[in-house]
Order: structure tokens, then C-alpha cells, then sequence
């Protein structure tokens, strides 16, 4: 790190303010609406199945992107692949929110990927993450669109640099930057125009099928999707950890195809929100909407969509946190966020 990065984070009361400070300044430049009721606490619990652990996966946009390469890199050993879409590379913000904003803007001198994974062998020697070399199996969809005004494509190039830092054969990346795509998923019928920078963050770009592209790369020649959009079910979060710490909503998501529920054996795929654009605020624009469960009815694959809920100054607009306003250990397996997803998971496989 550089001395002014060392001295900030060391400085455990200046660190707070400037994650604050940098949450609240997103939030005053939001164009949206403020922060929408929390989801029904009275969701059933997640129920267990018969998850195949080891082939498990991960994806999300934006800070859910972020997010999705920490889980991945925390957990790489059940991990058989993860999707980014407009995210960038482990550690980006070193618990600094001046970094981070640097980090989205693609500053040609940050982020680096190839110091940053350099920066996570300590945390995997210690054991706060897996062991790095388990990153080199994964299967790695990474997306820039075109008109992304919220996260540069230098910064997805660099979460490949670290993921080629990392020894991911080239054949098992996939970096898509030739579509004229805004910040959100994409996804055939999406709620607005291919190179929409707003609300609910999912944009329709042609028959472009990101959730299919994703899912394809990881697990390779995939059954068709259902013709019709099954809906994601709610669940109680509240048994995965103290809401002050976590920031979690009352209550996630979860699809669950018929198979699964028969007891077939079964992956989970898990994906991220971005910031303003948890159930609470966008609806079904993503747990539906994205396309994630038209595309595992058929190929057995149960889709996990935890959520987040905008609680306060420290979090306004529901981001996941990659920053480190949860705490010094956000991006690894004792971060509050990373454990309750994690919980989740393991929930939902019959073993916790």
C-alpha cells in the first residue's frame, strides 16, 4: 500500500467518516427516490436440498459485482465460477473511499490487478480466505457495457488482470465490452433501453441474455430456458446475522426449479443486487426479471438472491459492501456480509 492508503487504514475513526462520507455523497447524487419500506419479516425459513456444494456460483452488478469476486475469492473452493458485471478486482477500495471512487473511474493508476492479488496472499496464508491457487479452476464472465457511466471498463479489465494474476487459463475468461450497454443486467425485455444508466438497472439490449451467457460460461452447454419467468420466493434472513452489522433485509429470495425440490441434486447460483436495486426498491426487476430462473427451471440450479435493505447514514442506497464500512475483515470469510451469505449457502444445502 501507499503511505497515504497505510495511514488511513490505521487510522480506524478517519476510516469510518470517509465510509460514511463516500456513502452519503452516492446517495446525494442518486437521481431516485428515497430508500423504500423493509421487506415482510414473516417469510418462511430457507429450506434445505440437495445441494452439490463444490459446484456452486456467483454473480452480481456494480457493488453486487464487488461483492461477487469477494465471495468467490473467499470461498474459491466451492466456487465453480462467478460472472461480474460492470465489477472490479479484490481489495479495489483498500478501506479507502477516495480509492474507491478511483477505483469505479478507472484512474490509470488504480486499480492495479496484479498488486491486489498480491495483496490477498496474506489473507489466504492466514486463512481468512481460501487458498489462492483454487481461483485457477474457476470459470470467469466478466461484462463492460459501452455507455456504463458508473463503472469504467478499465476497472473490469483489471478484476481480469487479477484473475489472470491468479492463474486462470485464458481459455475459462470471458470479457464481453462491445455492447452499447449502461450499468445493469441485461436481459431480453428488460425495463429499460440498452444504454440506460437508472432504475431498476436492467436494461434490454437486443436477445443479448446475460443471465444465459453467465450461466452457460460456468457450467457449459445448459438445457433452454423455461419459456416463462418463474418467480424467486421470499425467505427469512433474519436467522443470518444481527442487521446492524450485516445490513441485511428482513427477508431474501429464493428460486427453487420443481427438480430441486423433488430432491435432484443441485447447484446454487447466487447473485448480488447492485446498489438502489434491492426487492424492496426495484421489485421483481431482478429476482424475476433478470432472467436468472427461466434459465436454472431446466438445468437444476436453485438461485439464492440475498438482500440488502437501506437502513441509514452508513448505508442509504443498499450497496454490499466492498468498501469496509462493516468492518476490517468486509472481504473475507469473517466479513459480516460474506459469513451471512455464506450461511445461506450452506443452509441450503443441508449443513449448517
Amino acid at each position: 500500500m501507499a503511505d497515504g492508503v497505510q495511514q488511513v487504514a490505521e487510522n480506524r475513526p478517519l476510516r469510518c467518516f470517509l465510509v460514511a462520507w463516500f456513502v452519503a455523497a452516492l446517495a446525494l447524487v442518486s437521481p431516485f427516490g428515497a430508500a423504500p419500506a423493509s421487506a415482510d419479516a414473516t417469510a418462511p425459513p430457507l429450506a434445505p436440498h440437495n445441494v452439490v456444494l463444490a459446484k456452486s456460483s456467483v454473480s452480481g452488478l456494480a457493488a453486487g459485482a464487488f461483492m461477487a469476486l469477494q465471495f468467490h475469492v473467499a470461498h474459491s473452493g466451492e466456487m465453480a465460477g462467478v460472472g461480474l458485471v460492470a465489477g472490479g478486482p479484490y481489495l479495489c477500495a483498500a478501506e479507502n473511499p477516495l480509492l474507491a471512487a478511483a477505483c469505479m473511474q478507472g484512474n490509470p493508476l488504480w486499480p492495479r490487478g496484479q498488486p491486489l492479488y498480491e495483496a490477498a496472499q496474506p489473507l489466504a496464508a492466514a486463512g481468512a480466505i481460501d487458498p489462492l491457487d483454487r481461483l485457477a479452476q474457476a470459470q470467469v464472465y466478466l461484462f463492460s457495457g459501452r455507455a456504463d457511466m458508473v463503472v469504467n471498463r478499465k476497472t473490469v479489465e483489471e478484476a481480469e488482470a487479477f484473475y489472470r494474476a491468479a492463474h486462470v487459463p485464458a481459455n475459462q475468461i470471458r470479457l464481453e465490452t462491445g455492447l452499447d450497454a449502461g450499468n445493469g443486467f441485461i436481459a431480453p425485455g428488460g425495463g429499460n433501453d440498452c444504454n440506460a444508466n437508472r432504475s431498476p438497472y436492467v436494461n434490454a439490449c437486443g436477445d443479448y441474455d446475460q443471465a444465459g451467457r453467465i450461466l452457460s460460461h460456468i457450467y457449459g452447454g445448459l438445457n433452454p430456458p423455461a419459456p416463462d419467468m418463474p418467480a424467486a420466493v421470499p425467505f427469512d434472513q433474519t436467522p443470518f446475522g444481527d442487521p446492524d452489522r450485516t445490513g441485511l433485509a428482513p427477508a431474501g429470495y429464493v428460486y427453487v426449479p420443481p427438480a430441486c425440490g423433488r430432491g435432484a441434486a443441485c447447484a446454487v447460483h447466487i447473485v448480488f443486487h447492485g446498489c438502489r436495486q434491492s426487492a424492496a426498491e426495484v421489485g421483481d426487476a431482478v429476482t424475476t426479471g433478470a432472467g436468472f430462473n427461466r434459465w436454472a427451471a431446466n438445468n437444476n440450479l436453485i438461485v439464492l438472491y440475498p438482500q440488502l435493505s437501506a437502513r441509514n447514514s452508513a448505508d442509504p442506497i443498499a450497496c454490499w459492501d466492498w468498501v469496509g464500512r462493516t468492518g476490517t475483515e468486509y472481504a473475507t470469510k469473517g466479513g459480516a456480509q460474506i459469513a451471512a451469505v455464506h450461511a445461506m449457502l450452506t443452509t441450503l444445502s443441508g449443513q449448517r
